[in-house]
């Protein structure tokens, strides 16, 4: 992405844009080392993503992104390797409302592969604890914490094909939240999942 015209006038949002916009650079970079097997394309590639760093860098804060992946999220000032816009191996997952749950729509690429094809289960796991920490998290008057996560993968997740993640929370006893997730991808259920999440003790 080109920095577009104009400058912020707050920092925060002038570091925001800048963070964003540099780590998308270097996913851009991790794929490159993950999926290209010519050395010469590898290293004009990688010099193109040099430059392109190198030219937000002389001014930082004109750097715009104006498709920003930035949504409210459970996790103040995110920096998780799930969500964050500025963390370059999070996919980052957008999180929206969706019924009386929540969902994330996404496509993950080659370096999040794990047996040729599927998304690493480790991956997996990550998607849907994340999911359903968001949803845990915005159900009570405080942050929720896993206490267990159960995971089924009835089917293989694939790389690179649009995955829908859903998660809600079940029921509510007290300070424990049960929640249900899947993930579908071509109208087929390939993980399902359910868990609880713990309010802390306020005494």
């Amino acid at each position: 992405m080109t920095p577009a015209a104009g400058t912020p006038t707050d920092e925060r949002d002038a570091l925001l844009h800048y963070a964003e916009h540099t780590a998308r650079i270097t996913r851009d970079l991790i794929t490159a080392l993950v999926t290209e097997d010519d050395v010469d394309a590898l290293a004009g590639q990688v010099a193109d993503l040099a430059a392109r760093l190198a030219d937000a860098a002389a001014d930082p804060r004109a750097v715009r992104v104006e498709d920003t992946d930035l949504v409210p999220n459970h996790i103040e000032r995110d920096v998780s390797p799930a969500s964050s816009v500025r963390n370059p191996i999070a996919p980052p997952m957008r999180i929206v409302p969706d019924g009386d749950g929540y969902r994330c729509d996404l496509t993950l690429p080659l370096q999040y592969q794990g047996p040729p094809g599927r998304v690493h289960g480790g991956i997996v796991a990550t998607l849907v604890d994340h999911l359903l920490g968001h949803a845990a998290a915005l159900a009570g008057p405080a942050r929720s914490m896993t206490r267990y996560l159960t995971i089924n993968y009835d089917g293989g997740t694939p790389i690179g094909e649009p995955l829908t993640v859903r998660g809600r929370v079940v029921r509510q006893e007290g300070r424990k939240r049960f929640l249900e997730a899947e993930i579908v991808c071509a109208g087929e259920v390939r993980v399902r999942a359910e868990g609880l999440w713990i309010l802390p003790r306020t005494a």
